[in-house]
């Protein structure tokens, strides 16, 4: 398989430039089914879903804070054998020197963007690490976890790499240290854009513009 080198974009908020990114994509578009990728289903929440939440949050009186998973789809093995030709400029070890780099390729050991797999790997690797801790997929929208003890509840909505966590004010930071374990991840505090979405927090309600 060969890849499009790196894929340079940025991230914005309010029509600024927040940070850039530089990605290695693999050509998935090369892939075949049944012999280097099989399951591409990634489940993610929707706005009817995100609208409902927000009004239990209000209602509940509760917190919603939004987590920034980074480089999300290198976590987990992969689930098929999958090679790759060698980066012009890709430094190899003098014993296979030899030889013209065209000779050669590298098995992949984790995801790379633009697999078709990608997704859904992330997404099942974020599930069975909550499911551990004692998250229950909601069955009608499995991308929303659920987690219950005698006296509340937490709520973990995932969208692809973000996540948004609805808890009270001082149970959050417990959940994040827990995530925070397994995956490398940046604190966005209340959460104001989601799904399109403008979010202002008010003492006694939410907003969305």
């Amino acid at each position: 398989m060969d890849t499009n080198g790196y894929l340079c974009e940025n991230k914005r908020k309010k029509n600024e430039i927040v940070r850039y990114k530089a990605r290695l994509v693999a050509q998935g578009f090369l892939q075949r089914h049944d012999i280097d990728y099989d399951e591409t289903y990634s489940p993610v929440v929707d706005a009817i879903t995100f609208r409902y939440l927000i009004s239990l949050t209000t209602y509940e009186r509760l917190d919603m804070c939004l987590m920034d998973v980074f480089k999300t789809y290198l976590y987990g093995s992969i689930d098929n054998d999958v090679y790759m030709k060698i980066l012009e400029g890709f430094k190899m070890h003098e014993a296979y020197n030899l030889n013209s780099q065209k000779v050669y390729s590298i098995k992949l050991q984790r995801f790379l963007y633009g697999l078709k797999q990608s997704g859904c790997m992330w997404y099942n690797h974020l599930s069975e690490y909550l499911l551990r801790e004692g998250y229950n997929n909601d069955p009608i929208c499995p991308c929303v976890f659920i987690k219950k003890s005698k006296y509340d509840f937490v709520i973990i909505v995932v969208y692809v790499d973000d996540l948004n966590i609805i808890e009270t004010h001082e149970e959050i930071p417990k959940i994040v240290n827990y995530l925070k374990k397994e995956f490398k991840m940046k604190d966005l505090g209340k959460t104001k854009f989601y799904l399109g979405l403008q979010i202002e927090h008010l003492a006694d309600r939410i907003l969305i513009h």
